[in-house]
C-alpha cells in the first residue's frame, strides 16, 4: 500500500510574504522598464519632464528593492540567530514594512493621507513594544524570569520609545548632512499637524510622530502587564518559543 504523501500546506503569514515579494518583484521590473523605454526620449521639449518622472521612478524602484531585502531579515534571524518570530507578529512586521517604505514612496502617502504618518508611528511604537516584551526573556531568561508585571511593562514601555526616539535623531541627522526632509520641515504651514502653527511644522510632526509612538508604546505594554501577570507560564512558554536557545 502506497504512503499517501501529505501535502505542504502554507500559513497566511507565508501567503502574506510571497504576495508582498511578488508586488514588489512586479513594481522593481515595470519601473526598470519604463525607466529604459523613456532613456531613449531625446525630446528637448520634454527633457524637463522627463527627467523629473525618471527620478522618481528610480525612487520607487530602490524602495523596492530595499523593501524586498528587508522581507528576508526574519530568514536570517531564524536560521544564525535562531531567533522564531511568531507567525502573527512578523505578518504584521511584513505589512508594516511594505507599508511604509514602499507603498508611502510609491503613492507620497506622508503627503497624500494626513493620518498614514499617525498610522505607521502607532503601528510602530505597538510592534517595538511587543518585541521589548519578547527581549526581557532573551536578556534575562537565563537568571531568572521572576520579574514584576509592571516592571515587564515598563521595560516594553520604555523599549519602544527608545528605539522610536533614536529614529527621529536618525531623521534629523539626515536632513543636516544630506538636506533631505524626513522631518517634513518644508510642509506648508497649515498643514495637519499636532501643535500650534507658531511652532513649525518640523517640530510638530517630530513630537506628533513621538506621541504616536509613545501611545502604540503604552498601549502594548498595559496589554503585556497583564499577559504576563494573568498567564505567566504561556507567556514563558512563548518567550522561550522565540528564543529556544535559552
Amino acid at each position: 500500500m502506497r504512503k499517501r504523501i501529505k501535502k505542504y500546506k502554507q500559513s497566511t503569514h507565508e501567503y502574506v510574504l510571497l504576495t508582498i515579494r511578488f508586488l514588489l518583484i512586479c513594481s522593481v521590473i515595470i519601473n526598470v522598464a519604463y525607466i529604459i523605454i523613456h532613456l531613449f526620449d531625446y525630446s528637448p521639449a520634454t527633457r524637463s519632464t522627463l527627467m523629473s518622472i525618471l527620478d522618481r521612478n528610480i525612487t520607487i524602484t530602490t524602495w523596492a528593492i530595499v523593501t524586498f531585502a528587508v522581507t528576508f531579515l526574519h530568514d536570517y534571524f531564524e536560521q544564525n540567530q535562531n531567533i522564531h518570530i511568531p507567525d502573527i507578529l512578523e505578518t504584521i512586521i511584513i505589512i508594516f514594512i511594505y507599508a511604509s517604505i514602499f507603498l508611502s514612496a510609491r503613492f507620497n502617502l506622508y503627503d497624500e493621507v494626513f493620518w498614514w504618518d499617525v498610522v505607521l508611528h502607532t503601528a510602530s511604537g505597538l510592534i517595538l513594544g511587543f518585541i521589548g516584551f519578547l527581549a526581557i526573556y532573551k536578556i534575562n531568561g537565563k537568571y531568572s524570569m521572576n520579574i514584576s508585571p509592571l516592571l515587564v511593562a515598563v521595560f516594553a514601555f520604555t523599549f519602544a520609545v527608545t528605539m522610536d526616539v533614536i529614529f527621529e535623531i536618525y531623521e534629523f541627522a539626515m536632513d543636516v548632512i544630506f538636506g533631505t526632509d524626513m522631518q517634513s520641515w518644508n510642509l506648508p504651514a497649515n498643514t495637519i499637524e499636532l501643535g500650534r502653527s507658531f511652532q513649525g511644522i518640523g517640530l510638530r510632526d517630530t513630537m506628533s510622530d513621538l506621541i504616536f509612538d509613545s501611545i502604540g508604546a503604552l498601549s502594548i505594554a498595559v496589554i503585556c502587564f497583564f499577559l504576563y501577570k494573568k498567564d505567566k507560564k504561556k507567556t514563558l512558554k512563548l518567550m522561550h518559543e522565540v528564543f529556544p536557545d535559552k
